[in-house]
């Protein structure tokens, strides 16, 4: 048998090519150009600039940038670590003093109004100013308005701001509710709507998020309803909901006309989904989720 001669395998074709080094080696460079770059601007951020707290929010974004560009030169990056560290430093010392100036602020703020506020947590730091709840961001210099765990808004970190928050939205949550009375009788003709919808009997219980589209509907201009339909229904938001349901526990008014309100507690696992339960606040640090709710005569 005549031996076949083997063809012998050119290595240069599992080799990139010169052209494709070049590609690569311009990737790297680029990259650590635009690492370069970003490094470059997050400096000119403080370069000559003694520290202030009002420059909080800028000193702590450059240590948090720049804390993750390694730039792959032994002795700037040793040069950077150092200059993160001190800036870290820095920013605990410059923490501690913006609570304290923010905290004073608003003591007085409050107080020629005549409001207390009322510290929950400290970290993160939550204040209750009755009956609003205000969660501080202080690294994000950012603030959210609740009532209980319910979110209304979001506004800036800014004692003024906050002061002027709590009076229009208390303003807005009395303009916009009811007395207790007529919100009882709102409640149970839209516990009544949803047991129509889902085909209930009277006295079963329905989840009590499924009430707030009634609600909607129940508080509409019926000529505007006619006009636009639906969509001239306002939201009946869920801390409306929360607050007036507070207010109706607060007034002892789960019960009129031989008629009883009953709340069915969230429990266990039923609480994982915020969207399907509420909150109800009493005062700062009481409350309780709720699941369902029946109206029993």
């Amino acid at each position: 048998m005549t031996d076949v001669p083997v063809k012998q395998q050119d290595d240069t074709d599992e080799k990139p090519t010169i052209g494709d080094q070049a590609a690569e080696l311009l990737r790297d460079v680029r990259s650590k150009r635009r690492r370069f770059s970003r490094v470059k601007n997050l400096l000119a951020k403080i370069e000559g600039k003694k520290p202030k707290v009002d420059d909080y929010e800028t000193w702590l974004e450059v240590r948090q940038k720049l804390d993750g560009y390694e730039l792959g030169v032994a002795e700037i990056d040793e040069a950077r670590e150092v200059l993160v560290t001190r800036i870290g430093t820095l920013i605990d010392r410059m923490a501690i003093k913006k609570r304290m100036k923010f905290s004073t602020k608003l003591d007085t703020l409050l107080s020629t109004r005549g409001l207390e506020v009322e510290k929950i947590s400290e970290s993160p730091l939550v204040l209750y100013i009755e009956p609003l709840t205000f969660e501080v961001d202080f690294d994000g210099g950012s603030c959210k308005l609740l009532f209980g765990h319910e979110p209304i808004d979001e506004l800036a970190l800014d004692a003024d701001a906050i002061v002027e928050t709590h009076e229009a939205t208390v303003a807005r949550l009395n303009d916009e509710s009811v007395d207790s009375e007529q919100f009882f009788e709102l409640l149970h003709a839209a516990y009544r709507t949803v047991l129509v919808a889902d085909g209930g009997e009277p006295g079963e219980r329905v989840d009590l998020v499924d009430v707030l589209v009634p609600m909607a509907m129940l508080r509409a201009d019926r000529d505007a309803l006619r006009k636009k339909g639906p969509g001239a229904m306002e939201p009946f938001e869920r801390h409306l909901l929360a607050y007036q349901l507070a207010q109706l526990r607060s007034d002892g008014l789960l019960e009129r006309d031989g008629v009883r309100l009953d709340l069915g507690a969230a429990t266990g696992g039923s609480t994982k989904d915020k969207k399907d339960v509420l909150y109800i606040p009493v005062g700062a640090t009481g409350g309780q989720y709720y699941r369902a709710l029946r109206f029993e005569s």
